[in-house]
């Protein structure tokens, strides 16, 4: 079973199989619940708003799931993005997309978010405030249908909020701004703490850096872009501090690999970048 949140996508980006999901999401097809709920709880099962999604005209392109050493894989949180027939077709540098995540095991609800897929990078984005619903698994299929049109319908406000982004400039100022705030979604400044992993001057300059020349430039997605790739993706400096190394060691992160933690932050990232457009 392949759990890596950045690595579930085929390679050029197609719609998966059901063996494809199964392999790297098996709690999708789970149709039973946690043995720890009661008969009363009603579970919204994945596999069955599949159907749903494809006769909207979505289907699944990226699958992951929570690694779990004690919670049973089929009950596991998990997420599941979709692209419309039309958008996977495209060949733009970005397309929108509908992300899901739920589980089986009683610890929430399901939610959808509009998000989008730029190709340079492979880089899957989830906007914040405005862009997500959520309902609870008693709601079952007919409010997921409600709550699905509802977030169709703001994919084209995410597109026009990207196209205001690309047309603001920012300063190299507001860039490092914008970068000291994206940091901060997963690391704390370092001032002397104990153990833990900790952003230092470093850490914001590297999640600013150029990686390619599609990512080259000042509008405020291109900067957002940069920061997301280099929160999420790792390979920026931090200082850890373990029993091994009680004054800290400089060394690179590592990717998020969390369904949770994924969700929060690529959600906390949006809701900067977007402040520095609406502000």
């Amino acid at each position: 079973m392949s759990n890596h949140v950045i690595f579930s996508r085929n390679a050029d980006n197609s719609i998966l199989t059901p063996a494809q999901i199964q392999h790297r999401a098996p709690a999708v097809f789970s149709t039973t619940k946690s043995e720890r709920l009661s008969d009363r709880y009603v579970s919204l099962n994945t596999s069955d708003v599949l159907p749903i999604m494809a006769d909207y005209g979505y289907f699944p392109t990226q699958a992951a799931q929570k690694r779990s050493r004690k919670a049973s894989t089929e009950h596991t949180a998990h997420m599941l993005a979709f692209s419309s027939a039309h958008d996977i077709a495209e060949t733009g540098d970005v397309r929108p997309e509908i992300i899901l995540y739920n589980s089986h095991d009683g610890t929430g609800s399901v939610k959808l978010f509009a998000g989008l897929f730029r190709f340079i990078c492979s880089n899957g984005i989830v906007a914040g405030d405005g862009f997500q619903s959520r309902i609870y698994h008693s709601k079952a299929l007919n409010g997921f249908e409600e709550m699905l049109r509802t977030t169709t319908a703001t994919l084209p406000l995410l597109m026009d909020r990207i196209d205001k982004m690309r047309g603001v400039s920012l300063s190299t100022g507001e860039a490092y701004d914008m970068a000291i705030a994206g940091v901060a979604t997963r690391w704390s400044d370092y001032t002397g703490q104990s153990k833990g992993a900790y952003a230092v001057a470093q850490t914001v300059k590297d999640v600013l850096q150029v990686r390619r020349d599609g990512d080259e430039g000042y509008n405020a997605f291109t900067v957002f872009n940069r920061i997301q790739e280099g929160v999420i993706r790792g390979n920026a400096m931090i200082r850890s501090i373990t029993d091994v190394h009680p004054q800290g060691v400089m060394r690179k992160a590592r990717p998020v690999n969390s369904i949770k933690e994924h969700q929060r932050i690529n959600s906390a990232l949006w809701n900067i970048a977007d402040e520095f457009v609406t502000a």
